[in-house]
């Protein structure tokens, strides 16, 4: 190790210098983050005093004036092979898709809910039947209108298992889902076109939350003729519903795809003329290109964040983020020991300090979250899951039927990094401080497999088989801006179950809060949701995500809306 690395610790455990300003001057000198993570254990939490959190998120830019038309031209990179089809999206290509599909409803700017393909819309007494009314100017971009009936295929499709899609459940509170689900029927029963511009839908049991369940991309309108014609490539050449279609899409390990203004939107149109993507996983390259002018925008990662948040910083002028309802994690695999025991989970969740992972490693562009729930969604900043706390953590592991760190016996953590927000290589070095810590403090050791999984079932088939616990990265996010999008993530059931969590307290109380009509009740129901599946720690490691980016001066209007820079889209222009 060289002399002043040696220096540094041994000023950090004088009490010279604070746990921030070693951090900071542990990365610069590149102490390994194991290292790093072994040293601050050695004092307590509040051995010394804290420097400043981060910085507050990127202020709205000024307006400027808007260029020439010809001139509105985004230029962004993606590091996700192109699928623009919501079934089966994967990456970050949601992103795409939200800006070329349009569901029922949509996110506002306000983050509440407004008209989408329809314009208004109310339910019956117990919100068992609800009724919108489609904008009667809908249309594909192909000039055909859009219908009732294309919103009934278009949520039946995502039941049917000839989609494939990767939540075929989403609309599970439909009548007729099962009979779609099982093939018994095309269509759900419980959908029906009053007229063209008339939809009735009925669900099993009271559904308060319908508009926003209607605004998920899942159930963004689709048409039949377009998909089933296709083949299973039919999205190479989509006929778009929403503010953007496509007019160009190169496929390749260069490709590019091209979105232009949809002529047909029947909304106010976007102020950008045109998106242009390219495919580009490094986000070295990526950066090379920001640099140079030849693009307009890019995911900034944690390395550049932490320049960046900095005053004087590079790119710190480009750097434009906020904070988002998305959770980044390590999770557990319930299914199986030693992780089946709430206990063991809790163990090992005590003995990582997030705090020291989240500055040393990710820069903290991702801070530890403190509960599942954000503020917004009947949330708030309560610490309902397990701390660091290196005795609690043994005494924990004690308490389980495991007992002890032989009984436990072997652990594997496997990262999946095909490309995505946060640069390759990232979470694999997340995994091997946490690893370091777990080692450190229980007396486990921890293996660490990189391997690419396509998708999470595949991955949790991984899971199934390899010997041992597992522990699993992934990530999940507010589909909708209501608190019942916990269901997909904690529900015994759920498609969106990675972990494979099963409480049957918990699903009660989920059924509860998703039929309960009075929001303080509600929310009161989804705090006690919270609170139990915080205790029972089922993430090793939950991270509170952020939308962080890099924009070129002259691209205004950006707002971060719920977790997306896209729910704003049709406010981005190009100023001179």
């Amino acid at each position: 190790m060289p002399d002043q690395q040696y220096d540094l610790i041994n000023q950090f455990l004088r009490g010279a210098i604070n746990r921030r300003t070693f951090i900071r001057k542990a990365v610069g000198l590149g102490l390994a983050a194991p290292v790093v993570a072994s040293t601050l254990a050695m004092l307590p939490r509040n051995a010394f005093a804290q420097d400043s959190a981060l910085p507050s998120p990127s202020a709205p830019r000024e307006d400027g004036t808007p260029a020439p038309d010809d001139q509105q031209v985004l230029k962004m990179v993606t590091p996700s092979p192109f699928r623009m089809d919501p079934p089966t999206y994967g990456g970050d290509l949601w992103q795409l898709q939200m800006m070329v599909y349009q569901a029922l409803t949509r996110m506002t700017l306000d983050e509440t809910i407004g008209p989408g393909v329809a314009d208004t819309w109310e339910s019956n007494a117990d919100a068992t039947v609800w009724t919108f009314h489609l904008n009667p100017n809908a249309k594909f971009s192909d000039d055909t209108p859009i219908t009732a009936d294309d919103v009934i295929w278009s949520w039946s499709w995502i039941a049917n298992p000839n989609s494939k899609s990767t939540a075929p459940d989403t609309f599970k509170g439909v009548v007729g889902y099962d009979d779609v689900k099982s093939g018994a029927a095309e269509l759900m029963s419980g959908m029906k076109a009053i007229d063209a511009n008339t939809l009735e839908i009925t669900t099993a049991d009271p559904y308060p939350a319908m508009p926003a369940l209607a605004s998920v991309f899942y159930g963004c309108v689709l048409k039949k003729d377009n998909v089933m014609s296709g083949g299973e490539e039919w999205w190479r050449a989509p006929v778009t519903s929403g503010i953007y279609k496509v007019t160009e899409y190169t496929p390749g390990d260069q490709a590019t795809m091209t979105l232009e203004r949809n002529e047909n939107w029947w909304r106010d149109p976007s102020k950008l003329a045109k998106i242009e993507f390219s495919l580009v996983a490094d986000p070295q390259t990526q950066l090379v290109q920001f640099d140079n002018g030849e693009i307009s925008g890019m995911v900034c990662q944690p390395a550049e964040f932490g320049q960046a948040t900095k005053e004087g910083g590079q790119r710190a002028d480009a750097l434009f983020w906020g904070y988002a309802a998305a959770t980044w994690y390590f999770g557990f695999f319930c299914e199986k020991a030693p992780f089946d025991d709430a206990n063991v989970r809790q163990a090992f969740a005590q003995a990582v300090d997030l705090n020291v992972v989240s500055a040393a490693v990710l820069n903290g562009i991702y801070p530890p979250e403190p509960r599942i729930l954000p503020a917004q969604f009947c949330g708030g900043d309560q610490q309902y899951a397990p701390t660091f706390d290196v005795e609690a953590a043994k005494a924990s592991l004690a308490a389980s039927k495991y007992g002890s760190a032989e009984g436990v016996g072997k652990v594997t953590i496997l990262i999946s990094e095909q490309g995505g927000a946060t640069a390759l290589g990232t979470w694999a070095k997340v995994g091997q401080a946490m690893g370091q810590m777990i080692q450190d403090n229980l007396g486990i050791t921890v293996d660490l497999v990189r391997k690419v999984f396509a998708s999470v079932p595949e991955q949790l088939a991984e899971a199934r088989a390899i010997d041992g616990g597992a522990i699993f990265r992934l990530s999940f996010g507010a589909s909708m801006p209501d608190p019942s999008y916990i269901y997909n993530i904690v529900q015994s059931e759920s498609s969106g179950n990675a972990t494979q969590y099963k409480n049957p307290e918990v699903d009660d109380l989920l059924a509860q809060a998703g039929a309960e009509p009075d929001p303080d009740k509600r929310c009161a129901l989804y705090d006690q949701i919270d609170q139990i599946v915080s205790k029972d720690a089922i993430f090793l490691a939950p991270f509170r995500g952020t939308s962080t980016w890099f924009f070129q001066p002259n691209v205004r209007g950006l707002k971060i809306v719920n977790q997306r820079i896209w729910n704003a889209i049709d406010q981005v222009y190009i100023a001179q």
